[in-house]
């Protein structure tokens, strides 16, 4: 993906975005959508496209950048 940043053109170092869950850590995921309130899950998913997103990390200024690749 990048690089270098966008704004100070430094080299980018790729990471992810950690989502603690009850129990559990994984990384976070883009949706398709609005999210829809569930009363057994906090939002539900119903055959949306999930994707999980790939961050980039400037190693100088600290500016991110998400991508959700397919």
């Amino acid at each position: 993906m990048p690089n270098s940043c966008p704004k100070c053109q430094s080299s980018m170092k790729r990471g992810f975005v950690l989502d603690h869950t009850y129990g559990s850590r994984a990384a976070a995921s883009w949706v398709e959508g609005e999210p829809e309130r569930s009363i057994w899950y906090d939002v539900k998913l119903g055959g949306r496209q999930v994707l999980e997103i790939e961050t980039w990390r400037c190693s100088k200024c600290g500016y991110l950048e998400n991508y959700a690749k397919v």
